[in-house]
């Protein structure tokens, strides 16, 4: 196989010349050559390996990279991991026989590296891909385009101090940190499960949960946020702990926020553990996606709903819904556990549901990521109406008698 036709094959592109191919290896390269961690006795990589690379970033910072690489002629490179400060960003490439691959730098995860701090940066061997997780939180996959059995050697260059390297053989990734470590959900439960339908009952229950009404008379009913915008939020990702057995019918998980102005996309996961390696089961994956070429009006989203378990996703379920997440908006969620489904509620207003595929109390953990500010996550109760066979914010909607 000729060259060109080898690099097509391993990075899905080639160079179009000698000449760019060269410009484009002048970002790879440093004017001290001399490794700051240099390791040709690193073992055999196989899946459940894990390399975690820590070090200081000097106040004068431009770039350095990790390099796992092959002990071969050419010094092939499976996989380089290259942040760049200047840009915000982090590289990851491969290189054979002097050519550099297609760069990839997109990761939903923040650029979390800064001049003057600490970092760990760890990289997970799997049959599929390398993972790699920055300060305690996973960043990117990066999928196998040169054998990883064949790498022998681990260096690190650039502008960097103080490196360390440590190998692990573990059994889940990635390792948490001190500032990646879960939150406790706050419970906001009594011990009473039902109240009487009288409207001096009902008056006590906050506004923004009163039963739910439909059809023309729900205006924007976008909640006036009690968060300044120098409030910081919960970082995300978000990892929501909960203890075990609390996520069950009568229930309704809390998750209150702020839309980006402009959004792509954000997930919540009702999940078993906090690991990404291996997968976690995931009793409901709640995914509102938008997009630029969405017919109607802002706030339409394309509303994927999944779970995964025994290995695999389950059939996934979408729609294109009005769901009253507006970009720069403040929003009210809740997902209800009903009797055979998750139930979602956005601003009051019945969304869709999403019918159980695992037991619920599988589920210990919350977990959030995307183009959202995170203000508050909280698990509260679902209160029965006492002698009906229906709870504040059940669905289908409620009738007359019981709204506010």
């Amino acid at each position: 196989m000729c060259l060109k036709a080898l690099c097509t094959k391993l990075f899905g592109c080639c160079h179009l010349s000698k000449k760019e191919g060269l410009n484009e290896a002048s970002f790879y390269e440093y004017s001290d050559a001399i490794p700051k961690y240099y390791n040709d006795q690193i073992g055999q990589l196989r899946e459940g390996v894990s390399f975690t690379i820590s070090g200081k970033i000097p106040i004068n910072c431009e770039r350095f990279s990790i390099n796992f690489t092959h002990n071969n002629e050419t010094r092939d490179i499976a996989l380089h991991i290259n942040p760049r400060l200047p840009q915000n960003y982090i590289v990851r490439n491969s290189k054979v026989q002097e050519l550099w691959g297609r760069e990839e730098v997109s990761s939903a995860l923040p650029f979390m590296l800064r001049r003057g701090d600490n970092f760990s940066i760890q990289v997970l061997v799997t049959e599929a891909c390398y993972m790699i997780s920055v300060n305690g939180h996973h960043f990117a996959e990066y999928a196998h385009r040169l054998p990883y059995a064949s790498v022998r050697i681990l260096e690190v260059k650039g502008d960097v101090e103080q490196v360390n390297m440590q190998c692990d053989e573990v059994q889940a990734y990635p390792k948490r940190l001190p500032e990646s470590q879960a939150r406790a959900i706050a419970l906001l439960l009594d011990d009473e499960d039902e109240i009487d339908g009288s409207s001096a009952d009902l008056i006590n229950i906050p506004r923004e949960w009163c039963v739910i009404s439909s059809g023309p008379k729900q205006a924007d009913v976008s909640p006036k946020s009690t968060h300044s915008e120098n409030d910081q939020g919960l970082t995300l990702p978000y990892y929501g702990v909960l203890p075990p057995n609390s996520l069950r019918e009568g229930r309704y998980l809390r998750i209150e926020g702020r839309v980006r102005l402009l959004p792509h996309s954000f997930y919540i996961n009702l999940q078993q553990g906090q690991n990404i390696w291996p997968h976690p089961v995931i009793a409901f994956h709640l995914n509102p996606r938008f997009s630029q070429g969405s017919s109607g009006a802002i706030g339409k989203a394309v509303v994927c709903r999944n779970a995964w378990y025994n290995g695999n996703w389950a059939q996934e379920e979408r729609s294109e819904l009005d769901t009253n997440f507006r970009p720069g908006r403040t929003f009210n969620l809740a997902i209800v556990c009903a009797a055979d489904a998750f139930e979602v509620y956005v601003n009051r207003k019945f969304i869709t549901a999403f019918k159980y595929h695992v037991k619920l109390d599988l589920v210990d953990t919350v977990y959030i990521q995307g183009d959202i500010k995170l203000w508050n996550v909280t698990l509260e109760q679902n209160l029965k109406i006492r002698g009906k066979d229906l709870r504040i914010y059940h669905n289908p909607i409620c009738t007359e008698e019981y709204e506010i």
